[in-house]
């Protein structure tokens, strides 16, 4: 845990703190467990469970499952205390069959969130509704699922955001009005299933299906995502062959980009996103004029105007793409300065995340190494000192040394090859 930022850090802690405290705290309002509830407690702690276990990944940083149903059903059923047993021994256990290797603190995270966000549902309908029979209170369950929504989604962008760094109000509608409708179909089946299990438990079983239904459609959805992003990607390659001089740019700016995030210790959700923002950096040059974008001397004002349009252009596109949108920030801001003479904002410092700096360095030395019809590709012993000019300046300077010792190491290593050849 060390590894994280502190305020990344100190957001998970809080959030586990959170879930520590709430559920004993509510151990104190729990009533006696009926011999059906200890059934229910059963059937929806294993359901939420096989929920869990086939995730559908929408984004890099993005996957659902359809476990809602059976920890809704259990917040209007159990009251908070047993429903937030439901959800954090579901979770545990879902993470322990599944052979996912997490940290200790992913795998706390991810049971906190599931904890408060089903605690919190739990706690509004108890609230809010004024008798034992869930069928006769509407309101109390519609107030109990949105508070589910918004305190589990709120939960998990804001951990996104830090992680990124970005404020995560943005985008926030991109990314969720797609899933709205999934997650809204597994709070009202969660509905129905408290409804017939009061009745008898064993019903619960039956939810199993469509739950099954949404889950399918949900792989679905996700596959013509991947498909949208391999187009996007072939399009960001066609824009290079424009340019035979920039012929397979993109690729090596984000194999660069990727090796240094990695060298840097990243964690494993931002390299994923440095290297695709990485790939469609350039794709904004789909609106570059080809006078100017394939010119063979220096450019005017006017035309320097012309290209830096790209990155705006790129943004523009990009961030209306659910497979894009965390990475279009990226984009946006891959030719801004931690001196604050980039473009197009301006931004400087810490205004600047240091994802930026790495597309940003591996960008730079792509440029200075490929051939251009006004000169040849620099030498490495130049491009080093550029680099080293320029830290600080252009790039941060944790990105620069860690450029050059990766550039430094392997050629050592092509070198000694070469002589053991």
């Amino acid at each position: 845990m060390a590894r994280l930022r502190w305020p990344l850090r100190a957001y998970i802690l809080a959030v586990l703190g959170a879930a520590l405290v709430a559920l004993p705290s509510s151990a104190a309002f729990r009533g006696d467990l009926r011999a059906g509830d200890t059934v229910l407690l059963a059937l929806v702690t294993a359901m939420a469970a096989v929920g869990q276990l086939w995730p559908v990944h929408l984004s890099v940083k993005v996957k659902m499952t359809v476990d809602e149903t059976a920890t809704f059903a259990a917040g209007l059923l159990l009251g908070p205390f047993y429903a937030m047993v439901a959800a954090a021994a579901s979770t545990l256990l879902a993470l322990h069959f599944r052979g996912v290797r997490q940290r200790w603190y992913n795998r706390g995270f991810n049971a906190a969130t599931s904890v408060l966000a089903t605690g919190a549902a739990a706690t509004v309908y108890a609230v809010f509704a004024s008798g034992p029979l869930v069928a006769r209170e509407p309101w109390a369950i519609l107030l109990a699922a949105l508070t589910k929504y918004v305190v589990h989604t709120a939960l998990v962008d804001i951990v996104v955001a830090l992680q990124v760094r970005r404020n995560p109000l943005v985008g926030w509608w991109s990314l969720h009005r797609r899933l709205l409708p999934y997650e809204s179909a597994l709070l009202v089946l969660g509905a129905l299933a408290a409804i017939a299990a009061q009745a008898q438990p064993w019903t619960l079983v039956l939810f199993g299906v469509p739950m099954a239904i949404v889950l399918l459609t949900l792989r679905d959805s996700a596959a013509v995502r991947e498909q949208t992003k391999s187009a996007i990607l072939e399009l960001a390659d066609l824009i290079d062959l424009r340019d035979p001089y920039t012929h397979g740019h993109s690729k090596r700016v984000a194999d660069l980009s990727e090796r240094l995030a990695k060298r840097l210790k990243l964690e494993y959700s931002q390299v994923e996103l440095i290297r695709d923002a990485a790939r469609v950096h350039d794709i904004g040059k789909i609106g570059t004029n080809d006078t100017v974008l394939l010119k063979p001397g220096p450019l005017t004002d006017s035309e320097q105007q012309e290209m830096r349009r790209h990155a705006e252009i790129g943004h523009r596109l990009l961030k209306r793409l659910p497979e894009f949108w965390e990475g279009a920030e990226l984009v946006l801001s891959h030719h801004e300065r931690h001196d604050g003479k980039g473009y197009p904002r301006g931004l400087a410092g810490d205004e600047l995340p240091v994802e930026v700096s790495v597309i940003s360095v591996a960008d730079t030395y792509d440029a200075m190494t490929t051939d251009r019809p006004y000169r040849k590709g620099l030498a490495w012993d130049v491009v080093r000192a550029e680099l080293i000019r320029q830290r600080g300046k252009q790039w941060r300077e944790r990105a620069v040394d860690a450029f050059i010792e990766m550039m430094d190491e392997e050629r050592r290593v092509r070198i000694d090859r070469a002589s053991a050849a």
